[in-house]
């Protein structure tokens, strides 16, 4: 499936392009989207959009499920996410602040430390490099899962509790997401945008 109605929409723009993992803000780790044990008021826009506001940091965290991709096991959503405290004002996927949402699949970019993980609705996770290890990374408290380089060809993300594993290029774009069972939903991109999805179903 094509991401046409998202950029007819006009939230899928094209950003500036880039020939590895962009910097990452390390500063947002931990701060934005849902954050695990944040307390939370919800504002419900409508049944494809709904928002809420973070207590503790303020941050108001909105999310639009445009489509529903089919799949074996269960169906993804896609999507954007606007976080509002967000330090990225530059055009992105998804305009500035906004990232764009297909399940668990995120994005990762690089920091003087290791490597920033930024989930669909803007949750940021640093991964601390091993000492003396050139493939892997230590997960932040709470986090559980492990991320590897894979050689020259990028990285894997695998969760510890569904033992799903997301697949990102060199340049830090998910381009698989595999579940337990081996089923694949598959990203395809044209320099720096998303121009096909393809879910589990097919």
């Amino acid at each position: 499936m094509t991401v046409s109605l998202l950029m007819a929409l006009g939230l899928v723009t094209a950003p500036a392009s880039f020939a590895a993992p962009p910097t990452g803000d390390v500063a947002l780790a931990g701060l934005l989207g849902s954050r695990p044990g944040a307390t939370t008021l919800p504002v419900q826009i409508s049944d494809q959009v709904g928002g809420s506001i973070d207590v503790g940091t303020g941050n108001f965290l909105l999310s639009i499920n445009a489509l529903t991709l089919p799949g074996i096991n269960s169906n993804q959503g896609l999507g954007a996410t606007f976080n509002s405290l967000s330090t990225i004002t530059a055009p992105g996927l998804a305009g500035p602040r906004w990232t764009m949402t297909l399940g668990s699949a995120g994005s990762l970019a690089t920091a003087s430390t290791g490597m920033i993980f930024t989930a669909g609705d803007g949750y940021a996770a640093l991964f601390t490099a091993v000492s003396g290890s050139t493939t892997a990374y230590t997960p932040p408290a709470g986090v559980k899962a492990d991320l590897l380089k894979t050689g020259t060809t990028g990285w894997t993300l695998t969760s510890r509790t569904t033992a799903e594993v997301v697949t990102f290029d060199s340049d830090g774009r998910a381009t698989k997401v595999t579940d337990r069972n081996a089923n694949n939903t598959t990203l395809t991109w044209s320099s720096t945008k998303p121009t096909q999805i393809i879910s589990t179903r097919g």
